[in-house]
């Protein structure tokens, strides 16, 4: 059964696939995290291609055929551009798009996380001395949010977000210095 829909999003990560073809993973408004097969995204001639960068907030159309989407149209709505002048700012964003990626469940909508990341890019992107202490609270706030610490866990002054979710992943999150 083929389903057509319009969503708008964050990309968190895209995954080069064969024959100029890509993986998208967005944070959907609707939708929650969704990974979409792009066709062709990658050709030079794609209008799609910058609109698919990471942390860009876009609108897309897709369809979904059984289990899987396909994007089929993107329109960029903002592409936070002052975050990616900064080699610190652009390290946060590479940061919090891989905890939300992490800790977001696929096809489940997540309203409040997903103001809540809208609002994390947007200051990061406008305020100029964002830095990881200025990151932390938003990280908690997603980690409560979606009920993996309940208040009194945040409270302990031991209590590290950023510890939490690489033993959570089993993974080290690296914090890129990626300079001026």
């Amino acid at each position: 059964m083929n389903r057509y829909g319009k969503d708008e999003g964050i990309v968190l990560a895209k995954k080069n696939l064969l024959n100029g073809n890509r993986l998208v993973i967005l944070f959907t408004k609707a939708h929650g995290k969704i990974v979409l097969t792009g066709y062709g995204v990658r050709k030079l001639t794609s209008r799609r291609l910058s609109h698919l960068e990471t942390g860009n907030y876009i609108r897309i159309s897709f369809h979904k055929k059984n289990s899987y989407f396909y994007l089929s149209e993107t329109e960029l709505i903002y592409a936070y551009s002052k975050i990616k002048k900064s080699g610190e700012k652009l390290s946060l964003l590479f940061l919090f798009l891989t905890i939300l990626s992490k800790i977001l469940p696929e096809n489940q909508p997540e309203q409040e996380l997903f103001t809540i990341a809208k609002k994390v890019l947007r200051k990061m992107n406008n305020v100029s001395d964002f830095t990881l202490t200025s990151l932390i609270p938003y990280i908690t706030l997603c980690l409560q949010k979606s009920g993996f610490v309940n208040e009194e866990q945040v409270k302990n002054p031991s209590f590290d977000p950023i510890t939490f979710i690489e033993d959570l992943v089993d993974k080290k999150l690296i914090l890129f210095n990626l300079g001026g």
